[in-house]
């Protein structure tokens, strides 16, 4: 077996073996904005919520220092979704590893995960769809 396929095959099992990942949520949509209540992000402080007329979720996290970071979950490498698995994002595709900010910890990807902007708003996180973080 070859290093990669071993690494993925590992983060599969990790994976499946910490329940079945994150929770999906279905938001209040807007035009510019995805919103869910707080208390939906799940016990580790994430959760996957489906924009309609997107391919993959965005992957919400509550970050160490309580802000709360949203990134595609799409691989920049070839598409694949990539699952939270221990401290990062792992893509069961190629073995792409990211950071819950999006950042490459490992290729074959080059590229970092879509961000978006997020707020809080009273007991809802709001994802902004129009609005890429940092920008």
């Amino acid at each position: 077996m070859r290093r990669r396929e071993f690494l993925v095959l590992g983060a599969a099992a990790v994976s499946l073996a910490g329940c079945a990942g994150a929770r999906y949520v279905t938001p209040r949509v807007s035009p510019d904005r995805l919103s869910f209540a707080r208390t939906e992000l799940d016990r580790d402080g994430q959760a996957f919520v489906q924009a309609p007329g997107m391919q993959r979720p965005i992957y919400v996290r509550r970050a160490a220092a309580g802000e709360i970071v949203a990134v595609l979950a799409s691989c920049t490498h070839q598409g694949c979704q990539p699952e939270p698995v221990a401290d990062r994002l792992v893509c069961p595709c190629h073995g792409s590893e990211f950071a819950f900010d999006g950042q490459v910890l490992q290729g074959p990807a080059e590229r970092p995960l879509a961000r978006y902007e997020v707020t809080e708003e009273g007991p809802d996180v709001v994802v902004w769809l129009g609005r890429p973080a940092g920008a």
